[in-house]
């Protein structure tokens, strides 16, 4: 079973190694005169990953120097449905040393947390956690 950091991993670097080769991307959708135009600004760099529940996108940037790159995005659609799965409200965050630990409820309160995380898996509970990231929060 592939994971999805592999599946990104591995389409990546295949959609890299095309644009270093000087090919087209083998997977996904893209803009052929946005290709044309950044090889035209020197050889491509990679650039971030986005992600959102059907699609998983690539940004190359091509050019050199102080000048504004251009990013050309390769756009895969996901072999199945991407979840974020958030940290569940029974993880506890010591700020020691950042360390994550489970922590001690009764076996009611486990069955409802359980449901509350199951139920942020529906497509539409979890498309809120797709998008820019936000910020983290301070204490």
């Amino acid at each position: 079973m592939a994971t999805l950091n592999s599946f990104i991993a591995q389409s990546k670097r295949e959609i890299f190694d095309d644009l270093l080769a000087g090919g087209t991307p083998r997977v996904g959708a893209f803009d052929s005169g946005q290709l044309e135009q950044g090889r035209t600004l020197g050889a491509p760099r990679m650039g971030t990953t986005t992600l959102t529940p059907d699609t998983v996108t690539h940004e190359f940037l091509f050019g050199e120097g102080g000048a504004t790159p251009l990013v050309f995005t390769v756009h895969i659609l996901a072999p199945e449905r991407i979840v974020f799965l958030p940290v569940p409200g029974w993880v506890i965050e010591t700020i020691w040393q950042g360390e994550i630990a489970g922590s001690y409820v009764f076996a009611s309160e486990a069955e409802s947390h359980l449901a509350t995380f199951t139920g942020l898996l529906a497509p539409e509970a979890n498309a809120q956690y797709f998008g820019p990231e936000r910020a983290k929060r301070r204490e």
